[in-house]
């Protein structure tokens, strides 16, 4: 077991974690994944989507099926979890009680780019309920190996830094679709809002409205005063040389971008 400080254990370990895992579902699963709205070398694609794996989020061939869905539903019958059907349904009882149901038929016609990953295919386990439990034990044996190299101290962190990554997709899916909260800048017929709050929580997915308006969008925060995190971290990337094809709103890309984003995303929806 390595020697830190308990303290400094406790909150390297909370930042880094919050961050790995808040990461994994924002960019990993949702822009990366589900969108398309930037593309990445596969063994960062995989580093990325491992925290939100590692986070609980679950197969990311479920999560990307379910969100899509999502987009196609949004607010509507057949969405799996608008606030309309519930606000407890919408936070996070859609996951054990779903008023919706996918069959495995389904699930292959909305991600087939996802089954074609040998990797993605694995974790899913057939479309059974296998794949909640294998996410588990993976989540529980990941957590074993900190306490052993890095003491209770860092475990502590890392579950906290978990639970609160955790929370961040919870309350797009309810409060960025309830009108008590947040405002409307874009008319995108659904009850989508720009939250705040819930934007600076999961790293800036609380611009939700904007996403809905323009959900291949790599960038969400599209206001001066809309902090996206992981905005941020793309154009970091970007500036590394491991993050291309990024896609945005018409209104902020030239013809020659926005052409090339169109060939990425068919290149990468057929291989």
């Amino acid at each position: 077991m390595i020697n830190i400080d308990p303290t400094t254990a406790f909150l390297v370990s909370f930042a880094l974690c919050y961050y790995w895992h808040a990461l994994g579902g924002t960019l990993g699963y949702h822009r990366i994944l589900s969108h398309k709205s930037l593309v990445v070398p596969k063994w960062l694609e995989y580093l990325i989507v491992s925290g939100g794996y590692l986070g609980l989020e679950g197969s990311p061939i479920f999560w990307v099926s379910t969100h899509r869905r999502h987009h196609r539903y949004s607010d509507q019958p057949g969405d799996p979890h608008t606030p309309r059907d519930g606000v407890w349904h919408s936070v996070i009882a859609w996951m054990w009680s779903p008023k919706t149901q996918m069959t495995s038929e389904e699930s292959q016609k909305m991600v087939p780019d996802l089954y074609r990953d040998p990797l993605y295919k694995l974790l899913h386990c057939k479309h059974t309920h296998w794949d909640g439990f294998l996410c588990l034990f993976l989540s529980i044996l990941f957590r074993v190996a900190i306490f052993y190299v890095f003491g209770i101290w860092a475990l502590l962190g890392n579950i906290l830094g978990s639970i609160v990554a955790f929370c961040g997709p919870l309350l797009v899916n309810s409060v960025c679709h309830m009108r008590q909260f947040g405002y409307e800048t874009y008319k995108a017929g659904d009850g989508s809002r720009n939250v705040w709050f819930v934007a600076l929580l999961s790293l800036g997915e609380g611009w939700h409205n904007n996403h809905h308006a323009f959900p291949q969008s790599a960038r969400h925060g599209l206001k001066g005063h809309e902090i996206d995190a992981t905005w941020i971290t793309i154009k970091v990337l970007e500036k590394l040389g491991l993050a291309r094809s990024i896609r945005l709103p018409k209104s902020e890309m030239t013809d020659s971008e926005e052409l090339a984003a169109e060939k990425e995303m068919e290149l990468s929806v057929k291989s």
